[in-house]
């Protein structure tokens, strides 16, 4: 599996972690049972990522930072209900950038 199918797995926990502890009521502990096995989870696909054959430390983490961010923009916009302030569609943008740049500039 290539490393970009890594990325958007480990994306949807971390995404997910983030809006639970949101929207979850009492402090972060009292759910320890659930932010355990996320966290695992994430770890694993991270391992995954940074193992992929040919796939540098740094194609890991422009392709984690991507998944992570439009996850996180599609469940800010479509499950919470909120506006996305610019900077953030500018990480994306320069995100999207990096990976093209990375891509074609050999």
């Amino acid at each position: 599996m290539s490393g970009a199918w890594w990325g958007l797995i480990a994306a949807v926990p971390a995404v997910g972690a983030e809006y639970l502890y949101r929207t979850l009521p009492g402090p972060w502990h009292v759910n320890l049972h659930i932010w355990i096995p996320i966290q695992l989870s994430i770890g694993y696909c991270i391992y995954r990522i940074v193992t992929v054959p040919h796939t540098t430390l740094l194609d890991a983490f422009v392709i984690w930072m991507f998944s992570t961010t439009v996850l996180r923009i599609f469940v800010s916009v479509v499950v919470l209900d909120e506006t996305i302030r610019a900077g953030t569609w500018a990480a994306l943008v320069l995100i999207v950038l990096a990976r093209a740049i990375q891509t074609f500039w050999r």
